[in-house]
């Protein structure tokens, strides 16, 4: 494909890989799942390793996902260790672009990003609880990006390419490198983190890849869209005014009630329904502040579902709820 005045690459050859990073990212997102039920637990352990294998051949990293499954060896302990480093404060990495980029949760990352999805048509899913910028709906939406433009004809799928590298380039590139330095570290502290270490790395090592192999099959500079930055900034006053997916539960230290997020909400009934211990998750802002010396804060927290299926649109294969478009196969 050849456009006057440029150097858009010819990109039919590209297909086959476009699909194949397609997969990797749906499948990176699965994996970046809370493991609520015990299938995840069996999906990291064997089916994952096989298909990292497979999308990323001679890396090993199927092999070196499987060799540290072992120290999260059953259900419980996977889902522990996920909360410890993903959900309980103080949470030691955050899964959130806007954490790193705007230094709080639901910053003007997130209200950008989530122009994005609503610019293709992408509406949320109650079966997946999280803020437009969390890795796992970042993930899935290059996903279907990089699908479509794997079906696209020429025509569409120019702009298809211009768009996966502009998100890749502005709201992936500049922040996983510390998610994942941030979960290598954990590792010396608790080796039951090394899963998620590996996966914070081929997530890296993926976007690192695929930014510049997007640079180059679209190698316009990327453009900002001042005005839906702008418009982002004004309605992220309104944002933070609402309290969204939180449930009340009651501090264990001082016995007052407090709105819990949803997904630590979720996470204390499933321990509950499996005999395990919430009292370290059931404790206030202000009485964990307080035993940390730490200043209260008080974040607030806005649902957005997994993904839509806009009409017309395939579906992206992974092994739950995902992003839909683009029909990866």
């Amino acid at each position: 494909m050849q456009r006057s005045g440029d150097t858009m690459t010819a990109v039919p050859e590209h297909t086959t890989r476009l699909t194949a990073r397609a997969e990797l990212y749906q499948c990176l997102a699965q994996a970046f799942l809370p493991p609520m039920e015990a299938s995840y637990h069996q999906a990291m352990t064997e089916a994952l390793p096989g298909d990292l294998d497979e999308l990323l051949p001679g890396r090993g990293a199927g092999t070196e996902l499987a060799s540290t499954m072992a120290t999260a060896p059953d259900p419980d302990a996977l889902l522990r260790v996920y909360s410890r480093l993903f959900l309980v404060p103080p949470r030691p990495v955050s899964l959130n672009a806007s954490v790193y980029m705007d230094g709080g949760i639901m910053g003007p990352t997130a209200m950008e990003i989530r122009a994005c999805y609503q610019r293709r048509g992408v509406d949320g899913d109650a079966a997946f609880r999280g803020t437009p910028d969390h890795l796992v709906l970042q993930l899935r939406f290059l996903a279907l990006l990089l699908a479509s433009a794997a079906e696209a004809d020429t025509g569409a799928r120019e702009p298809l390419l211009e768009e996966a590298r502009d998100f890749v380039h502005r709201f992936l590139h500049p922040w996983v490198g510390d998610m994942a330095q941030r979960l290598s570290a954990e590792t010396a502290r608790d080796t039951r983190a090394r899963p998620y270490a590996v996966l914070g790395h081929l997530v890296r090592e993926a976007v690192a890849a695929d930014g510049q192999w997007l640079q180059s099959l679209a190698p316009t500079p990327p453009t900002r869209d001042t005005k839906a930055e702008d418009a982002a900034r004004e309605h992220l006053a309104r944002q933070r005014a609402e309290h969204a997916g939180q449930q009340h539960t009651e501090c264990t230290q001082c016995g007052q009630p407090f709105a819990a997020p949803s997904e630590l909400a979720d996470m204390i009934r499933v321990l509950e329904k499996r005999g395990l211990g919430t009292a370290h998750l059931s404790v206030c802002p202000d009485c964990r502040a307080g035993t940390m010396g730490l200043r209260p804060t008080d974040p607030q927290f806005k649902e957005i579902g997994a993904a839509a299926q806009p009409k017309g649109s395939a579906e992206v294969r992974g092994n739950g709820s995902a992003f839909s478009g683009g029909g990866v196969s």
